[in-house]
């Protein structure tokens, strides 16, 4: 019965051990250490290369195209004839107003002719009337012979006067017809489609024997080797973006190589836009000029990183190291003594490793890299150091 009690006073005694041995074991967790370093927080999207000065060439006049010389990609000169189009409502319009016109002129050459006829009837009408008044003065002619010789020189004049109004209104015709055959010769000349500027056709939305409308878009025409980077941002970034911010664009044309560019427009209002998941986004358009732009041509797909701030010489420790407390502070498990120690901290900028810390840590403190494993304030650990 001793030898019974004994075991049962050992085996009480081992498994007491046992379990202050397994309730104070030091887990072993991954470490990090506070150090110094650089910091920027970027903007990260994806961009489009689009040309910097393009054109859009837009229909002045509807009608079939019946010619189309130039093909997607051709170089084309300013002024170049790119297309013609054929409307046949402009070409009888102007050769009607071509008849009217030429009715227009012969009517004035008409009226000139009979103005200067009487004309030359007021001067021998006034020479009658003259002698006439002589004569009447003289006692050689009566009232009555005197008063018909007025009348015959009221009535010249007053055909004058409206062979003068009738050449007036002839010329006033002629003037009307041609600027209406001017302009319908200026139309006539829009459905000759030029191109507005030296370039390289981009687009040709159109194609032989095609009926276009007005205003239908025909072609754009761009100048290739000025190319700058189109990116819509969620609205939500936009207030960490500004314009003068440097950016760095990837592509997988580019390989290795990474283009500097610069923030130069940020359009005035966001647009809504459907993401590849079907999300409705709002989205603001923002364009980058490229210092170089290699081998990118228009269209191609680039990554962007716009470089929204930066800071020098702070200090740093991962992300996954800071955690929020439940009443919103941010918290790092510092190491000392082998123990777990929460300290409070105030975070500035993060990029996708690191965090700054602008408080509660120092430079060579010894943090656990990964705050996510829920140890315990005063817990006790056994260091990794992080490879």
């Amino acid at each position: 019965m001793r030898k019974k009690g004994y075991w049962a006073i050992l085996l009480v005694v081992a498994l007491a051990g046992a379990v202050y041995f397994w309730g104070t074991a030091a887990a072993e967790v991954e470490t990090a250490t506070v150090c110094r370093g650089s910091i920027r927080h970027e903007v990260l999207d994806t961009g489009y290369v689009q040309s910097a000065q393009k054109l859009d060439i837009y229909a002045a006049q509807g009608g079939q195209i019946i010619s189309l010389p130039v093909t997607v990609g051709q170089k084309v000169e300013k002024g170049q004839v790119i297309m013609v189009l054929q409307n046949r409502d402009l070409t009888m319009a102007s050769e009607q107003l071509q008849i009217q016109l030429s009715q227009a002129d012969t009517a004035v050459a008409a009226a000139a002719a009979a103005i200067e006829q009487v004309r030359l009837d007021l001067e021998d009408v006034e020479a009658e009337f003259t002698r006439a008044q002589d004569l009447y003065n003289g006692g050689a002619i009566s009232q009555v012979e005197y008063d018909e010789s007025r009348f015959q020189l009221e009535k010249t004049k007053s055909s004058v006067i409206a062979q003068e109004q009738s050449l007036q209104s002839a010329r006033e015709q002629v003037n009307n017809y041609q600027s209406l055959l001017a302009s319908s010769r200026q139309k006539e000349n829009e459905l000759q489609v030029r191109s507005p500027i030296s370039g390289t056709l981009m687009q040709l939305p159109v194609e032989q024997e095609q009926v276009v409308v007005y205003g239908a878009l025909l072609a754009r025409v761009a100048m290739p080797n000025d190319l700058e980077i189109k990116v819509d941002l969620l609205s939500d970034d936009l207030g960490e973006i500004q314009i003068g911010q440097k950016a760095q664009i990837t592509a997988p044309v580019l390989g290795n190589q990474v283009l500097n560019g610069e923030v130069i427009q940020i359009y005035p209002q966001a647009e809504e836009k459907q993401s590849a998941l079907g999300v409705i986004q709002r989205r603001v358009p923002t364009i980058i000029r490229l210092d170089d732009t290699s081998n990118l041509k228009p269209g191609y797909e680039t990554r962007v990183s716009i470089i929204a701030a930066s800071n020098e010489n702070v200090l740093l420790v991962p992300r996954e190291a800071v955690l929020s407390s439940t009443n919103g502070e941010r918290q790092v498990m510092a190491i000392v003594n082998n123990r777990v120690v929460m300290r409070t901290v105030t975070t500035g900028l993060f990029d996708n490793k690191n965090v700054e810390i602008s408080a509660g840590l120092q430079e060579g403190q010894e943090i656990i890299k990964d705050a996510s494993i829920g140890l315990q304030p005063n817990a006790r650990v056994k260091a990794l150091k992080s490879p």
